[in-house]
């Protein structure tokens, strides 16, 4: 069973290229419908939908099947999985993630469906398929209590000490993210099951890498952002500033979420909100970029002319 990876830096059209795809393989191959999952660790919050870029096509509606987990948006043969699923202030982790994917391919093997993951996040396309137990260790609430006492030194030294061989592979960044290290000591606590799924064993992913020149990613970026804020992306922070007190969750981690506080503070200007966004954005895309670079990855420039109809051409044989 293949599997299709569509990824590339922000702003370069994945979610438009792989509803085109969806419409283009069931016209021409024999699947009953396609499975469209959301890769991206901040579209999955609820009332972040537009400053999360989590681009909801028209004419898809919510929906619900009782086999799976989370709900979805649909629209005729098409679902797409994995926007708008949880409360701001729940987890979401690798795990989490495969979890979703892995209930969604199940049922597209019954169903004789087709799934296409796209977004931005290339952690999670690359850790689908992959059974380490490690992945499933659940948050530790004491760790994380004793943690926010602790220096980074002692965290280092607490890490290097419980989960030696994990600790020796960090990069100098990861030894100095209090997060990672704490992590790396929720999983040298863990006692660890052997994880077994044996239903992905037969599961082949392929890549395909939408890109484009980075000047005009710039510039598309600058479009879109401005078009957030002055859309709903400020009211979506005026609520969550509103409902949630506790800004260390992943889900305020969204870029555009801090600059617009800063903004609604008056610590920003509009113009300062507008070039600090677009700056992480665009650093964003770089590392996205920097993520994707050497790895086996077929890959389409959407600059040249004829670009579509030859990863139209590429995929269908794929498929």
């Amino acid at each position: 069973m293949k599997i299709l990876s569509i990824v590339g830096p922000t702003a370069v059209g994945k979610t438009s290229f792989a509803l085109e795809l969806a419409a283009e393989i069931l016209k021409n191959k024999n699947y009953t419908g396609i499975d469209l999952i959301s890769v991206d660790s901040r579209q999955v919050y609820q009332g972040l939908e537009i400053i999360s870029g989590a681009d909801i096509p028209l004419g898809f509606k919510k929906n619900k099947d009782k086999t799976l987990t989370y709900s979805f948006l649909n629209n005729e043969s098409i679902n797409l999985h994995g926007v708008s699923i949880i409360a701001p202030t729940a987890e979401w982790s690798v795990a989490h993630f495969q979890d979703l994917a892995w209930e969604v391919i199940e049922s597209a093997r019954k169903e004789n469906h087709l799934v296409i993951m796209i977004g931005g996040t290339g952690l999670y396309h690359d850790q689908l398929l992959n059974l380490d137990a490690s992945l499933r260790v659940k948050p530790n609430d004491e760790v994380r209590q004793k943690a926010e006492t602790m220096e980074l030194k002692d965290l280092q030294s607490w890490a290097e000490e419980v989960n030696p061989a994990r600790f020796k592979q960090l990069n100098n960044s990861d030894i100095n993210n209090p997060r990672r290290l704490i992590r790396l000591i929720e999983i040298g606590l863990a006692t660890i099951q052997p994880q077994k799924s044996p239903t992905l064993l037969d599961m082949e992913q392929v890549y395909i890498g939408l890109n484009q020149d980075l000047a005009k990613i710039e510039q598309k970026i600058k479009v879109r952002v401005e078009e957030r804020f002055l859309g709903e992306a400020i009211d979506e922070v005026k609520k969550l500033q509103q409902k949630h007190d506790d800004w260390s969750l992943p889900a305020f981690s969204a870029l555009g979420v801090s600059e617009i506080s800063q903004y609604l503070n008056n610590f920003f200007s509009k113009e300062d909100c507008l070039e600090q966004w677009t700056l992480h954005e665009l650093q964003y895309a770089r590392r996205q970029l920097t993520w994707w670079k050497n790895r086996d990855v077929s890959w389409f420039k959407i600059d040249d002319a004829q670009w579509k109809p030859t990863a139209f051409t590429y995929i269908l044989n794929l498929c």
